[in-house]
């Protein structure tokens, strides 16, 4: 197999120029055709093709969720939205990489930029303060687009799922259902989503004049098992609620288990709402009632976005909303059926 020095010989300059031309650093015109020429006469794989080098980028976009763990549920919310900027980039002749950052690892994304391994990053900051992080170390011109949206810091460039719409509507659904004494499996403290869902619920609780009890909202981490547990404690409160708002499906799932095992119908003696429209609300039973984040339309236009200033067209700052929708199903009646 040929290597750096073999076609540094055949080409006629030093092995630092071919690693530079092979990398898409500036070399002269003559030197990366000499270099290109030996390559390929060597039948030598370069990191990068020569479109690459030509143009100044490796054609490639980074989509990176910032997550504690690898964990698998977050599948069926991701997998459509990946379909959805996997549209874009392929009529651009994009490809992407994806992983998922821990939080003490976000360096990681800085190093990508800074070595130009990628031409621009998608980021689900996923967790307060990450946003923050990655605005101050990222090179100032470099191009991102962040998928979240959190409280404390307001990104030049976003596009996001309405959270606090969605909650608006989730409460405001149950309250049309005829339901009075609602409670809720709230998600991680600190995670942007549930931030924003929390100031939305209790805002939307006020203005409909709800009693918001504090046994009836309990902290989840948005699995089936936090679910479960926070429907039981809401469950051995003197007085039950007549609905559960959960903000997202699989504590929903939980929630389900948990009446079912003291021997409640879902939903005539509770409804059960949820959050996400992910692949087991349907597959529930009884199918479950909730809120869809619309994440295919989501990954289309963030790549969109992404793609407009890879390209370096003109780009204002912009915050773009997506607005969630109820998707009616058979975990919700109305109150007294």
């Amino acid at each position: 197999m040929a290597t750096v020095k073999d076609i540094a010989r055949l080409a006629g300059v030093s092995p630092t120029t071919v690693s530079w031309a092979l990398n898409g650093k500036r070399v002269s015109e003559e030197s990366l055709r000499r270099v290109l020429e030996a390559a390929q006469a060597l039948n030598y794989h370069p990191k990068l093709s020569a479109r690459s080098l030509r143009a100044g980028k490796v054609f490639s976009i980074g989509f990176y969720i910032v997550n504690p763990s690898l964990d698998p549920r977050l599948n069926g919310y991701l997998f459509p939205m990946l379909a959805g900027i996997s549209k874009v980039l392929a009529s651009d002749g994009y490809s992407m990489q994806f992983d998922i950052i821990t939080p003490s690892t976000i360096d990681v994304l800085i190093k990508k930029a800074l070595e130009h391994a990628v031409d621009g990053m998608l980021v689900l900051p996923q967790f307060s303060g990450v946003t923050e992080q990655i605005m101050r170390d990222l090179p100032h011109d470099f191009p991102v687009v962040f998928m979240q949206s959190d409280p404390a810091t307001k990104p030049r460039h976003c596009v996001a799922i309405d959270q606090m719409k969605g909650v608006n509507l989730a409460i405001r659904y149950l309250h049309a259902q005829g339901h009075r004494e609602i409670g809720m499996i709230a998600g991680p403290v600190e995670h942007v989503d549930n931030v924003l869902r929390m100031q939305s619920a209790y805002q939307t609780m006020q203005e409909l004049d709800l009693a918001w009890k504090s046994v009836w909202v309990q902290q989840g981490d948005f699995d089936i098992e936090s679910g479960y547990a926070g429907m039981k404690r809401i469950l051995d409160a003197d007085k039950k609620p007549s609905a559960i708002f959960c903000f997202n499906d699989y504590m929903a799932i939980g929630a389900l288990r948990a009446a079912s095992e003291v021997g409640l119908n879902v939903p005539h003696d509770i409804s059960i709402l949820g959050f996400d429209d992910t692949d087991v609300a349907e597959a529930s039973s009884p199918a479950l009632t909730t809120i869809q984040q619309p994440v295919f339309e989501q990954g289309q236009r963030a790549a969109s976005m992404l793609m407009t200033m890879i390209k370096g067209e003109e780009l204002a700052a912009a915050v773009e909303w997506i607005s969630p929708i109820v998707v009616e199903r058979a975990s919700v009646e109305r109150a007294g059926s």
